[in-house]
């Protein structure tokens, strides 16, 4: 099976990485995530064990003849230690000689469970959202405890290489001064922080969104982020959406209980969606990506880059 040319990018005949909803659940509540309503829409649930073995046999296989990147995320939509067998899955990510990688609120990451990751010989990148540094301010973001969240990351910072932890933040609903306190408590224990733009999560936040994407003549010409081109998002069913930003679930590309990572990769679903996205072929204005911060379109796209790099521009002026 040969590579695909979409546009002026070339896309693999299978991923390069993939994101397991090894469950749905999460335990934030946060204002910049669409979680608490989507929980009550979307169906909810723990990854059958028979498709995890069966999605990291298959990628496994995939990143041993092949030279992708290889990674594996756990959860796109909730936090990966809410499953009490995580350490096992997370076992059989790094036995498999596979990259695995965390992304967490750190709330139940604690000192415990820092310990048993550690014995799992897992060694990668751990991505900690924490959205503020003031407790009112997290608490008002992230409906979480601060004190709790800060000590269990206080202790993962004690146990775990410091270059390999990596503090996400967005700045809703800010104070004056968060910013500066923010890169400032993190900048004391040396550990790096990084401040993102909200965004609507494809027009689900209107209290999130940058700009807006809907109007007239609106014609999608790519994506900023290319993450179609490269990585698998598998629901906690097995249904395949378009990325990481498709929370809703409004595109599936096929489901991958009866079918292979590389049949859905490559169904006609899938191939005609990236048409959308990349070639330019007609879509509906509800279309996703027309609906997303990450879509490119002609007449805004210069404006948008604009506001993207004069907002972190201002933001670097407060370290």
């Amino acid at each position: 099976m040969e590579s695909t040319k979409i546009g002026s990018f070339t896309r693999l005949p299978y991923p390069s990485n993939i994101i397991v909803d090894i469950h749905s659940y999460c335990n934030a509540s946060c204002k910049t995530c669409p979680y608490r309503e989507l929980s009550k829409k979307l169906p909810m649930g723990m990854m059958e064990e028979s498709l995890f073995t069966k999605i990291i046999d298959e990628f496994s296989s995939i990143a041993k003849n092949h030279a992708i990147r290889g990674h594996v995320i756990f959860c796109n939509m909730g936090d990966l230690f809410i499953d009490p067998n995580v350490f096992k899955k997370i076992s059989r990510v790094i036995n498999a000689g596979m990259d695995f990688i965390i992304q967490t609120n750190a709330f139940l990451l604690t000192p415990e469970r820092t310990d048993k990751l550690i014995a799992t010989g897992f060694k990668g990148p751990i991505y900690i959202s924490c959205h503020g540094i003031t407790p009112e301010v997290y608490r008002h973001v992230m409906g979480l405890d601060f004190d709790i969240t800060i000590k269990n990351i206080e202790y993962l910072i004690n146990h775990y290489p410091k270059k390999m932890i990596h503090i996400r933040a967005i700045p809703y609903e800010w104070p004056l001064g968060e910013v500066l306190r923010v890169k400032r408590y993190w900048k004391e224990r040396n550990v790096p922080v990084k401040i993102f733009l909200p965004n609507s999560r494809t027009g689900l936040l209107d209290n999130c969104a940058s700009w807006n994407l809907k109007y007239p003549g609106n014609k999608l010409k790519g994506c900023k982020k290319t993450l179609p081109l490269r990585d698998m998002v598998i629901s906690s069913n097995g249904d395949v959406v378009l990325c990481c930003e498709d929370m809703a679930r409004k595109v599936i590309l096929g489901n991958v209980k009866e079918r292979s990572l590389q049949e859905v990769w490559n169904s006609a679903q899938a191939l005609d969606t990236l048409e959308k996205i990349f070639l330019g072929k007609p879509s509906t204005d509800d279309f996703i990506c027309k609906t997303c911060e990450f879509g490119v379109s002609t007449p805004f796209r210069k404006l948008v880059k604009t506001i993207d790099n004069e907002w972190h521009r201002l933001l670097k002026c407060h370290i």
